[in-house]
């Protein structure tokens, strides 16, 4: 595994371990559908279309659109690489809007809401190593 890291304009997306892909997105930024698309298009070509987990630092993103919201998680879904999301916000208010977002747009694959990066990480971690435990 090679360790790399794109940039775009609405943040930056990288794999630095095996299976773990993470995701900062600039402050504030407002994601549309199309950020969104180009988001996925990252995560398929780091991820080398190899199942992986993905940390997604939310923090800095302002707003993000319902279409936005449901093309990333019908695309993750469908796709079926995904095995688990950890979502780091630092804010009451992204918590609210990243809780209601997974309560109206059910993924096909655990999620999970944090207010701490390494505990977002380590969760990250024990859904890939479980992954690989059960692939064996």
């Amino acid at each position: 595994m090679q360790k790399r890291t794109v940039r775009s304009d609405f943040g930056e997306v990288s794999i630095r371990q095996h299976g773990i892909i993470t995701a900062r997105v600039f402050q504030g930024v407002d994601i549309d559908v199309e950020k969104a698309k180009v988001y996925h298009e990252l995560v398929e070509y780091l991820s080398q279309s190899e199942p992986h987990c993905t940390v997604i630092d939310l923090t800095g993103v302002a707003s993000i659109t319902a279409d936005a919201r449901k093309h990333l998680q019908q695309t993750s879904s469908e796709w079926g690489r995904t095995i688990a999301v950890a979502l780091i916000t630092n804010s009451f208010t992204s918590r609210v809007m990243a809780n209601f977002f997974l309560s109206v747009n059910k993924p096909s694959y655990p999620i999970k809401v944090f207010n701490d990066s390494v505990e977002a990480h380590q969760w990250a971690r024990e859904h890939f190593e479980k992954y690989l435990a059960q692939a064996a």
